[in-house]
């Protein structure tokens, strides 16, 4: 199993023309973003107080489950 932060697999999916492409570019230019978390509460209570513009949560729990299994594979 890999061992990387949300931050780490979400910048693998800059520039995709996707909703979860969107939020990975927030994301990369969010410079208080915590690199490091790797649990869903901590990057859930982030973007819950530091919400981005047109960029609902439910995109943040697809992607989060895509970690997920990207972490196992």
């Amino acid at each position: 199993m890999k061992n990387y932060s949300f931050y780490h697999y979400i910048k693998t999916r800059r520039g995709e023309d996707s909703d979860v492409g969107s939020l990975a570019q927030h994301i990369s230019t969010d410079t208080m973003f915590p690199k490091d978390a790797t649990e869903y509460s901590e990057v859930s209570d982030y973007l819950e107080r530091h919400p981005y513009e047109g960029v609902p949560l439910s995109i943040f729990d697809a992607s989060y489950d895509d970690y997920k299994n990207w972490l196992e594979h």
